[in-house]
């Protein structure tokens, strides 16, 4: 039973691709019929089980399955209707129109069969909605019509489709098979012939009720091969007459004849009172039409058997009309002689009959028009008009093949369909004047668009070679094609091989210089030749084909890996344990790192000159590298010396795995999860969830090194292009560039293999679709036009492969993201530089002009420090114009709208150069960027102050960012971070709320106590005030962080009319220090831990003295650590057992779950582990990686808190600068490698102080100094400033002066053994020693870091 329809049209836009191989056509002779609905020319032939339906040479509208192998297939124009018949079904299938932009046909009826022994042969439309159906033992005729004319039509209870079966009208037995039956156009004659009959039977209808007939039989001195009825004008505006009329005397209808002995014979019918129904009006030698031909010379002249010949006929007002369509498009005054030779050629109103011999000669004739109205002067003419000849016509046929031709006209284009009978269709195009021309030459006057061939099976595997210049694809009955790739990058067949017997895989590849196949099957390996000659067998050394072998070719030697079978029927499955080379004897594989037990997939990846390189993945879905030695007596997989780690991809037992050189792609268990994997790094770049099962992935490596992932569905195949990263930005590291969509087809997607130059191959059903790879900007997704702004401009069609390298070029240095990374980076004042040099370029540059990526700065200079670092209003607001009027190559529209807002920010840290050193200014520059884009957002949601509902607001207080633990880790080192809360306090009008430094993160970069519980009191203020009238449970918390009780207890006196006024004031006036007061507080604590008000609670365990149950409290429940740290800092200290144990127990676990580098170097600063601090920067994390875990920033960080190097710096700046690459900023990616600079690892070198201001704001004077970081936070990095501006207070550092204090602990123990007493000025010299940088003394070095 055939396929079910589509029924709901496809949503998704129709895939243009540059070629179609639906299949390999039937060998039958009504295998391929084409007809015209709705202005739209289908074309429809069987390919074995299926029925393709196609409107060009490249676009199929639809292939449906049948169950049983088809014979025959005919189409009627008025309705749309097709008939299909099998060996034993037989169905019609109506047309369902959407518009007029979409058709799909749909199966209606089922033709039932009287005799279950009756195969269908050949089917015929009458212009009635009848179908004639001529089968081996009987002639049948139907009604599709929806009320048909028999009383008794049978319905199929058991008939699962649910379709109306209907029984034939009439039926008549025929005395041996049909060959031919063919219902003349109006439908009162039919004309059968049987296989092997040397006559044609006439039926005559005398009745069209009853089943009454006259019969007539046209003798041939041969068997009949070809019967065929001229066809009516389809734009004739004249009535069909009936058959009993005498309409038809003066238009007589005309039957062509072919028989073995190459005659054309045409017939026309006679009148109702003529004693002839069909008499003979003339005859064409098709042999001596074609003088000269290779084909006479081939049969020699001793046989009596015609040479082959083919024809077909053209009606003569089709002829017309194209020849009009050519005169009037003709342009020029120059008179062309094979226009002047149409117009003759239309003036006499022939039909014509095209003759070839397959060799490449070609004969056209005209014969006077029987059926053509003439006035009764016209003088008729039975002799055949010579129109052309010619010679070298690129359409052939295969010596010994018959074919059979359908041809018409699309204005003056003529399109010629050539059905060979060895599997191939051919569509043929040329224009008439040059087809008919009586000079032009034969190459000019057809070009192909199409060679359908194929397989007549679905699809099952498919494969291309290792250079994408052929490929194999092969079905379940054992069906092999071998194709190459043609010049305009389509596929040619080369070879068909049957081999028998299932396939499980097959290879294209080179032996001795010549191409062979090799396929896999159940128990053996073959080798066949191009040509399909099989050249070898061998038995497969392990397992069976059932357990998914490998085919692998290396230097002309061939590797048949075999495995256990995987989850998912893939080619690229194995098991890494049980790896086997075809050559190789019964040995015992060396399993090395593998599981003997587990069940592992692994796919091949490359294959360098050392041998094969191979990634497998567990049941855990760790992903590790083997090597198969391409030398060796024993050759088995062995860990890969370049992986020696294990990469965790987080996916649990993965269904597939396929990989290259640099990435690897895993589908999760159900199949539904895509995750694309780094193998360098290790990264998991990309998660993907479909809303259905993921058929297959392949990947591709272009040119250039950038990777195509095409991820392949149920209906469409999705290419995923690698682009840049971007640190928390909404763009993704991977894309989908496009979709290739057979949608709306009836066909599912089985196999995909890429080919040579980005070319995709998608099989489905029996077919094999090529997507070029030159994609039009229209067809490109959403994200991908956005990052590079292809909609705006003209439409256009770019390469696949420039487009994955336009994903990832280098940024240029106007890039925002290039200057938002240089701020990062520690190079402000050169962001600076690139923006003054750029507004200087735009002066004189327009759109269209060329704009040098550095804005000709050399590379060397670009990082140079530059002191004139200075933005002023004017350069500012010339800039934003110029913004605004042009727009700059390399970015697109959203990025250079973000470039505004990163020049806004660059503008206002340069008011703050002189006072904020490096760290303050980075956490400043995000800040204000973050909170020009909130605004911006803001903006745009309620325009000109008013909301979306166009209700009238105020203008309320500004948005706060959210910054990130790396903004507050830079912040925490800062030395002027008094300044920096002026200027972000300033903002938001000197109020400080909870909200507003919980997003800023103050309590956590703090580092002054005092300053600290200055701003938690401000904050206390203004919770207390934040209602009206003021409550003091908001700010209860907040006092007695502090230890201000009693500040607590006045505001409670003065809280009259609030209705805990008497308790709280009576529970407050409480002595703590007691037990019983602690219980007290404790249980109303949990009180009101019950009524959910944890804040609240948080506050009473302060009152009971629990500072570590309030801050689990606050980190837990309420979920917020920045207040949890915040309590822990100010009631029990810095150095505290409660701050310890919250960041241990709760920060560094999120951090290191999250590989948060940021968190665990702040987690580890604040509790003064600075060797730590800096070693959480460039360790390995564990687990699942993430690329934007890596912050190259992260390594500048480090460099500054360094004393002791890591054992993990090399590979950490390494690290650094790949992914500096993938980002785009090539630049600083050089800078990083070519600048760093490895400290020795004797720690006991004495340490060198930086100057103050040798390294600030990006100002070096002389080449940064591997000892840099050595200076510690309490050096300022500010620039230098004048001596009569005040310089900022010292900031101590927590860690310092607890280490001082217990310094001074150590040398008084040391006094007391040494002297009687100390003298207390040295004590108190001692105390002040934290507050200016020391010389640390060598022997020391380790008590600095707490051993």
């Amino acid at each position: 039973m055939p396929s079910t329809s589509p029924g709901i049209p496809s949503s998704s836009p129709s895939t243009d691709f540059i070629q179609i191989l639906p299949g390999a056509p039937t060998c039958s002779l009504q295998a391929l019929t084409t007809f015209t609905f709705r202005h739209e020319r289908y074309v429809v032939y069987i390919s074995g089980c299926q029925l393709n339906i196609c409107t060009s040479p490249t676009k199929l509208v639809q292939a449906l399955a049948f169950d049983d192998e088809l014979i025959a297939t005919a189409a009627e124009s008025q309705t749309g209707k097709i008939a299909v018949v099998g060996k034993s079904d037989r169905y019609i299938l109506e047309p369902v129109a959407e518009g007029w932009t979409r058709v799909w046909w749909k199966k209606s009826l089922r033709l039932g069969r009287e005799d279950a022994g009756d195969e269908a042969q050949c089917l015929s439309w009458s212009g009635e909605g009848d179908l004639l159906v001529g089968g081996c033992r009987q002639l049948s005729l139907f009604s599709t019509l929806p009320s048909s004319r028999t009383n008794s039509p049978a319905v199929s209870p058991a008939d699962v489709d649910d379709l109306e079966e209907r029984s034939a009208l009439w039926s008549k037995p025929v005395a041996s098979p049909v060959q031919h039956a063919a219902f003349c156009p109006s439908a009162n004659l039919i004309a059968t012939s049987g296989r092997y009959d040397r006559l044609v039977k006439i039926w005559r209808r005398l009745s069209f009720e009853e089943a009454l007939f006259d019969y007539t039989y046209l003798p041939h001195p041969g068997a009949v091969t070809h019967v065929e009825w001229r066809p009516l004008y389809e734009h004739s505006n004249e009535r069909r007459g009936s058959g009993i009329s005498g309409r038809h005397e003066e238009n007589p209808e005309v039957l062509y004849t072919i028989a073995n002995d190459a005659l054309l014979r045409i017939w026309k019918t006679c009148g109702m009172h003529d004693p002839d129904i069909v008499v003979l009006h003339t005859s064409i030698d098709l042999v001596s039409a074609i003088p000269q031909s290779p084909s006479l010379a081939t049969n020699g002249s001793l046989t009596n058997q015609k040479p082959p010949r083919y024809a077909f006929t053209i009606p003569a007002e089709h002829f017309d009309t194209a020849v009009t369509a050519a005169v009037a498009s003709s342009t020029g005054s120059k008179t062309s002689h094979a226009r002047e030779h149409l117009k003759e050629v239309s003036s006499k109103s022939l039909d014509i009959v095209v003759t070839l011999d397959g060799h490449g000669r070609m004969s056209a004739w005209g014969i006077q028009s029987i059926g053509h109205k003439r006035r009764p002067q016209t003088p008729g003419s039975t002799q055949p008009f010579h129109i052309t000849h010619v010679e070298d016509l690129p359409l052939k046929i295969t010596t010994g093949s018959n074919a059979r031709f359908r041809a018409w006209f699309v204005d003056s284009t003529l399109h010629i369909l050539a059905h060979s009978f060895d599997g191939h269709v051919t569509w043929w195009q040329g224009d008439v004047e040059a087809f008919f021309s009586p000079s032009a030459p034969g190459p000019e006057r057809l070009a192909i668009g199409a060679d359908w061939c194929g397989h007549t099976q679905n699809i099952i595997g498919m494969r291309a070679a290792s250079d994408g210049t052929s490929i194999v694809s092969w079905t379940a009955g054992g069906q092999l094609i071998s194709w190459k790739r043609a010049s305009d990058d389509t596929l040619e067949q080369i070879s068909r091989i049957e081999t028998g017997e299932r396939v499980f895989d097959a290879l294209i590849w080179r032996q001795r210089g010549q191409r062979v196949v090799t396929t896999v099957h159940a128990q053996t390996t073959a080798t066949w030749s191009a040509e399909g000659r099989k050249l070898s067998s061998e038995p497969l050394s392990s397992g069976s084909g059932e357990s998914q072998h490998m085919l692998l070719s290396t230097a002309g030697q061939l590797s048949v890996i075999g495995g256990l079978s995987g989850p998912v029927a893939d080619p690229t499955m194995l098991s890494a344990n049980e790896a086997r080379t075809s050559n190789a004897k019964d040995q015992s594989t060396r399993n090395g790192a593998f599981d003997s037990i587990e069940k592992k997939l692994t796919c091949h990846a490359a294959s360098p000159a050392r041998g094969h390189v191979f990634v497998t993945a567990g049941r855990d879905g760790v992903l590790s590298r083997h090597v198969l030695p391409s030398a060796g007596a024993v050759r088995d997989l062995v860990e890969g010396e370049d992986s020696k780690t294990a990469i965790s991809t987080g996916v649990t037992k993965p269904s597939c795995l396929e990989a290259n050189q640099d990435f690897a792609a895993l589908l999760s268990s159900d199949g539904n999860e895509l995750t694309v994997v780094d193998l360098k790094d290790g990264y998991v770049e990309h998660a993907q969830i479909f809303s259905e099962r993921v058929r297959c992935v392949r990947w591709h490596r272009t040119s250039g090194g950038q990777s195509l992932l095409a991820v392949s569905l149920k209906t469409k195949v999705e290419v995923l292009g690698q682009a840049r990263y971007e640190h928390r930005q909404e763009h993704k590291p991977w894309i989908t560039i496009y979709q290739a969509s057979i949608d709306g087809t009836g066909t599912e997607v089985s196999a995909i293999a890429w080919l040579y130059w980005a070319n995709l191959a998608i099989a489905a059903g029996n077919g094999i679709m090529i997507h070029g790879s030159a994609i039009a900007t229209q067809g490109l997704e959403e994200e991908v036009s956005g990052r590079l702004d292809l909609r705006s401009g003209a439409p256009i069609r770019i390469a696949l492969r420039e487009l994955a390298s336009l994903l990832n070029q280098p940024l240029p240095v106007w890039h925002p993201e290039t200057l938002s990374q240089f701020v990062g980076h520690g190079h402000p004042v050169n962001a600076i530089s690139v923006i003054r040099r750029l507004h200087e370029k735009l002066k004189y540059w327009s759109e269209g002009d060329d704009l040098h990526a550095q804005l000709d700065i050399a590379h060397d200079q670009l990082l140079v420090s530059d002191r004139d670092a200075e933005l002023s209003t004017e350069v500012i607001q010339e800039l934003a114009e110029q913004l605004e009027e042009k727009s700059l190559p390399a970015i697109s529209s959203a990025e250079q709208g973000r470039l505004k807002l990163v020049v806004q920010a660059l503008a206002f840290i340069c008011e703050h150069l002189q006072g904020l050193d490096l760290y303050a200014l980075r956490y400043l520059f995000s800040w204000k960027l973050q909170l020009l884009q909130l605004a911006e957002v803001e903006e745009m949601r309620a325009p000109n102050g008013t909301q979306l509902n166009g209700v009238h607001h105020s203008p309320q207080q500004p948005p706060v960012p959210q910054m990130h633990w790396r903004e507050i880790a830079f912040a925490t080192h800062s030395t002027t971070q008094q300044p920096l809360v002026d200027i972000l306090i300033s903002q938001y009008d000197n109020k400080l709320t909870w909200p507003i430094a919980s997003a800023l993160g103050l309590t956590a970069w703090l580092s002054d106590p005092d300053a600290l519980a200055s701003t938690f009191e401000s904050l206390a203020q203004s919770s207390y005030r934040q209602t009206s009238p003021p409550d003091p449970i908001n700010a209860t918390l907040f006092f007695l962080a502090l230890h201000k009780k009693q500040t607590l207890l006045g505001l409670w006196r003065i809280a009259t009319g609030h209705k805990e006024q008497r308790a709280t004031v009576n529970f407050l006036k409480r002595d703590f220090a007691l037990q019983e007061c602690k219980v007290a507080a404790k249980k109303n604590a949990y009180a009101l831990m019950g009524k959910r008000r944890f804040e609240y609670a948080a506050a009473f365990f302060l009152l009971a003295d629990d500072a570590a149950s309030a801050v689990s409290l606050l980190a837990g429940q309420c979920g917020d650590a920045l207040l949890a740290i915040a309590v822990a800092r100010l009631y029990s200290g810095d150095g505290s057992v409660v701050l310890r144990k919250l960041v241990e127990e709760r920060l560094m676990l999120s951090a290191e779950k999250d590989g948060n580098r940021w968190l665990m170097s702040w987690c580890h600063s604040i509790l003064g582990e600075k060797r730590e601090a800096a070693g959480a920067l460039v360790r390995p994390l564990k687990g699942v990686r993430k690329w934007w875990q890596d912050d190259p920033a992260a390594l500048v960080f480090y460099r500054q808190l360094r004393k002791i190097p890591s054992e993990h710096e090399y590979q950490a700046v390494l690290r650094g600068a790949r992914v500096l690459r993938r980002m785009g900023l090539w630049v600083l990616a050089v800078d990083l490698v070519s600048k760093w600079t490895f400290v020795s690892t004797d720690a006991h070198l004495p340490l060198v102080q930086t100057p103050v201001g040798a390294e600030a704001n990006g100002i070096h004077d002389e080449p940064t100094s591997i000892l840099d970081g050595f200076a510690g936070p309490e050096e300022p990095l500010a620039l230098p400033v004048d001596t009569e501006s005040p310089a900022p207070p010292p900031v101590l550092d927590e860690k310092a002066a607890r280490q001082a204090k217990a310094a001074e602990l150590l040398a008084k123990l040391k006094a007391k053994k040494e002297t009687a007493s100390t003298s207390p000025d040295m004590a108190s010299e001692k105390k002040a020693q934290p507050t200016q940088f020391k010389e640390p003394d060598p022997s020391s070095l380790l008590d600095s870091f707490g051993f």
